[in-house]
């Protein structure tokens, strides 16, 4: 089973996005912020990260710069999501939509990072233990 983490102050979108997931088979986790879905990450890594682009405490671009740039933190597949009309060039996320976030689209994107993340990265143990 896949998993994803979804990282939103909205909360309304945050439940939306979680039946959306949950619905389709994957295993979800929450954040409220950036900062908590760090630590979140770090203490359990998922196959995919959907962050909101701007959050208090800590923002879905920082997020993502800090799942790129720390050592030790498996590579995860990052999708941004804004209601602003383009992307920030200075991210590098693998895919953007635009809020609000339609579930067939969100779920299409999700499948297809998550396929060409596997096919690209080296095995790691925390994503090579049985469920």
């Amino acid at each position: 089973m896949a998993s994803v983490l979804l990282v939103d102050d909205d909360l309304e979108a945050l439940a939306a996005w979680s039946a959306c997931c949950a619905a389709d088979g994957y295993e979800v986790t929450m954040a409220s912020n950036g900062q908590l879905a760090l630590a979140r990450f770090i203490d359990f890594p998922v196959d995919i990260v959907v962050a909101d682009w701007r959050m208090p405490v800590m923002s879905g671009s920082e997020l993502c710069h800090q799942l790129r740039t720390r050592p030790n933190i498996p590579d995860v597949a990052f999708i941004l999501v804004s209601g602003e009309p383009s992307p920030p060039a200075f991210v590098s996320y693998d895919g953007f939509l635009r809020k609000p976030v339609d579930g067939p689209l969100l779920l299409a994107t999700m499948r297809r990072l998550i396929a060409d993340h596997a096919s690209h990265r080296q095995p790691t143990p925390s994503r090579d233990k049985p469920a």
